[in-house]
């Protein structure tokens, strides 16, 4: 008689939010460990409906199934938070239970219990919700709604960190268990991507109002005031003024509208050289990787940034700020500069490395050499049989 599955309950609530970073993971890692692990059952419940084309994607794996748990509709529209809190709290919990799952797997810290017979896998990230003042002191819901993620993760049976810095990190909180805590890189989705024809760029590019010999600086990530935005622009005012040529493309868009997301101010001299994108996909990201002068970032706090790994995979000269998770994802890759400084001199380093080509090339030609090393570095396939043995070591499933 054979055995039956290994059955893994999913919150999947990212799987509804693609364009974040947890969705991006999202959509990587379950899919990869359904494909390598036939054995496990991953049922994951999402809150919505998928939308077609990612729906299509997704279901031709038969070990992978979307379970819809519905949201109440009014509470979602007029009281998200509490929505958020009654899905997570007694919905998930209520269907993980249903389903009679052997273990829970949480792509962020939510609010699901596991229990003795069912065990809980979270996912941290980072650290930002629990530690940020400006997360913080938003309103006391949503600190009350924080501080309950972090006791339940602290309640986890195991908690995987995406990088060692947030693993030091969430270990600094107290309440943890090193020995049932692993780190679980994230990767790029781009390790194996093609070269597009040139036609293909131009009709990409022609979309963003920019042509092949354009010069630009790629920003690519979220807008909430961690990543910094607002002081990139400010810098690149000062760049262009020694660049005139120069422009600033900003990739994505605001997720939530709230006071965590920033509205940018925009001098009227600059306005016609930055460009906005909005929401980009796969071929669109690749194109504006590539032909970026650099993929550009001032965040000031990171568990890792998936952005840098996916510009570096792709050829990207970074330039990027100083922090210790991007020399533990990058090494000595990046152009690296110190938030510490003002804008005119870190504007003056960036425009003197565009200008020097031997300095740039240097960057440019180390970047491509380290792709091989990268891609073994940082893999999903990889990532996603760690996340599957953790599953087996829990369930002692041998």
């Amino acid at each position: 008689m054979a055995r039956p599955k290994l059955k893994i309950g999913v919150n999947g609530r990212f799987f509804t939010n693609k364009n974040t970073g947890i969705g991006r993971y999202c959509l990587n890692i379950f899919p990869e460990i359904a494909r390598q692990f036939p054995e496990l059952e991953l049922v994951i419940a999402i809150p919505e409906k998928l939308d077609s084309e990612l729906d299509k994607h997704l279901r031709y794996q038969n070990n992978l199934q979307f379970i819809l748990v519905k949201e109440n509709r009014f509470l979602r529209r007029f009281q998200p938070g509490l929505s958020k809190y009654i899905w997570e709290r007694i919905q998930l919990c209520r269907f993980f239970k249903e389903e009679m799952v052997d273990i829970v797997h949480s792509p962020y810290p939510d609010l699901c219990a596991g229990t003795e017979h069912m065990p809980k896998v979270v996912t941290v990230h980072d650290i930002i919700p629990w530690s940020d003042d400006k997360y913080a002191k938003r309103t006391m819901l949503s600190h009350l709604y924080n501080m309950a993620t972090l006791n339940a993760s602290r309640k986890a049976d195991f908690v995987i960190t995406v990088s060692d810095f947030s693993k030091k990190e969430t270990l600094g909180l107290g309440g943890f268990d090193k020995e049932k805590m692993a780190t679980i890189h994230n990767a790029s989705e781009f390790n194996e991507t093609p070269v597009f024809p040139d036609d293909e760029v131009k009709s990409i590019l022609t979309r963003f109002g920019l042509t092949m010999s354009d010069r630009f600086l790629f920003y690519m990530g979220g807008y909430d005031v961690r990543k910094n935005v607002q002081r990139l622009v400010d810098i690149f005012e000062k760049i262009n003024e020694l660049k005139p040529d120069l422009k600033l493309v900003l990739g994505g868009n605001k997720v939530l509208k709230n006071s965590l997301y920033q509205n940018l101010e925009i001098k009227t001299k600059i306005r016609d050289k930055i460009i906005y994108t909005g929401f980009l996909s796969n071929h669109d990201l690749i194109v504006l990787y590539r032909q970026a002068k650099a993929f550009w970032s001032a965040t000031v706090s990171e568990g890792f940034n998936l952005p840098l790994l996916e510009a570096l995979t792709l050829g990207s000269v970074a330039i990027v700020s100083d922090l210790a998770v991007h020399r533990e994802v990058a090494g000595d890759l990046p152009f690296y500069f110190d938030l510490a400084e003002n804008d005119s001199r870190i504007a003056r380093e960036i425009a003197t490395l565009l200008d020097k080509e031997d300095e740039y090339n240097k960057y440019k030609q180390t970047t491509r050499q380290a792709k091989e090393e990268l891609q073994q570095r940082f893999s999903w396939s990889d990532s996603a049989q760690k996340i599957a043995e953790i599953y087996l070591k829990l369930k002692k499933w041998n």
